[in-house]
């Protein structure tokens, strides 16, 4: 019915069914549909610039931007064929060429789809940075889920796709209808075989809802400290403070424990320790620590203290805490803090202070009686309570 009111239009148009007019007008409506659809996917842009400059943000030009391509393909597709149906040739080739110009609109839908979708998740990535400028914790959060349903959505468009695609032909339907009847062993095989990726898939989408690393956590995973830069449905890659990357598959990440560093924030706390001499007094170490740390930008004032954690034999352990905004600037801190310290203590009374062994001599209560005076050196720890044994001069 359809190509019989296509033939009758032709007919009322004055366009000859027999001779080289109709393979003409069939070469002519490849060309022609497509420009036409290029000029109404442009009139369509200009037209929704005019409503697009109205608004304030620039993610509506995007989209029109974006559309331009699908849209000319599925009009070129549509436009196409209508044309070629005007002569009785060109619809016996648009109902040969059925299922190709069918596949050809179906991609241009997806090709629209995954565009839109690429869109959505730059407008949630650039809301979620300009929220953790201000601060919000949050927003990390909100990357990953973007970046995770993006991908999960780019695999739905083009396995629906490409399964509609397949459908319509005919030795592709044939062949699934007469798959069913083995499904069901086929299934189990499948199960069986894929339930690895299965089950890293599965982790994914469980790291995705409930969030136990974001994109730019900072963590330690076996003994390395990093930052969380991508993560997928079956690894996360974590960017290693020196450069290099570490691939941790998903479903590692939930049987193991490892450290995430910025999970509830990114404010940390750090200790610098450092060995004096037994003599060294600490209230001068702390007053010299607390006019220091205030000259750095490193420390965000919220923690300092000074403690004596440990002694040994010959030195006193000094502990200095500190806290910083974000792991990268603890470290920072800690390593000048350092520095600072150790050129205090060695300019401290020309190095007084500094770790040192003391030897000490002592008399023998013999000698002593007979008045020879000392006659053996005794050497001993500073500290220690055991004596080393005489040694003959």
């Amino acid at each position: 019915m359809q190509n019989s009111n296509f033939e009758s239009l032709g007919a009322r148009l004055g366009i000859p069914g027999d001779g080289v007019w109709p393979w003409v007008i069939v070469a002519a409506s490849v060309p022609v549909g497509f420009g036409l659809a290029r000029i109404a996917a442009g009139a369509f842009r200009r037209a929704g610039s005019v409503v697009a400059r109205r608004t304030a943000t620039p993610w509506d030009e995007k989209t029109l931007d974006a559309a331009i391509g699908p849209v000319t393909l599925c009009l070129g597709v549509v436009l196409t064929a209508g044309l070629a149906k005007l002569t009785r040739l060109g619809q016996g080739l648009v109902t040969d060429l059925r299922s190709l110009l069918s596949a050809l609109f179906i991609g241009g839908v997806a090709w629209l789809l995954l565009r839109i979708v690429g869109i959505l998740t730059e407008v949630l990535d650039a809301r979620a940075l300009r929220h953790l400028e201000e601060g919000s914790e949050s927003s990390r959060g909100l990357r990953t889920q973007a970046r995770v349903l993006e991908r999960v959505a780019r695999v739905l468009i083009v396995i629906v796709a490409s399964a509609l695609v397949l459908l319509n032909f005919e030795a592709v339907r044939n062949v699934g209808v007469s798959l069913l009847a083995s499904a069901g062993i086929a299934g189990v095989v499948l199960g069986l075989a894929a339930q690895k990726p299965v089950g890293a898939i599965l982790s994914g989408l469980h790291i995705l809802f409930t969030r136990p690393i974001d994109l730019g956590d900072k963590v330690v995973v076996d003994g390395e400290f990093g930052t969380i830069e991508e993560i997928r449905l079956t690894h996360v890659v974590v960017k290693i403070w020196d450069e290099r990357r570490l691939i941790v598959p998903t479903a590692r990440l939930l049987d193991q424990s490892f450290q995430n560093w910025t999970k509830h924030g990114a404010a940390k706390l750090g200790t610098v320790e450092i060995y004096v001499d037994y003599r060294t007094p600490v209230d001068a170490v702390r007053r010299h620590f607390e006019s220091i740390l205030p000259s750095s930008e490193l420390w965000d004032e919220r923690v300092k203290a000074v403690q004596v954690t440990n002694v040994t034999e010959r030195t006193i352990q000094v502990r200095l805490l500190v806290s910083a905004r974000d792991p990268g600037q603890l470290f920072d801190l800690r390593c000048w803090l350092r520095e600072e310290m150790v050129r205090w203590v060695q300019e401290l009374e020309g190095g007084a202070y500094l770790p040192q062994e003391r030897l000490t001599r002592s008399t023998s209560l013999s000698e002593a009686a007979e008045g020879r005076g000392p006659a053996s050196g005794r050497a001993r720890r500073a500290g220690a309570g055991d004596r080393l044994p005489d040694v003959a001069p």
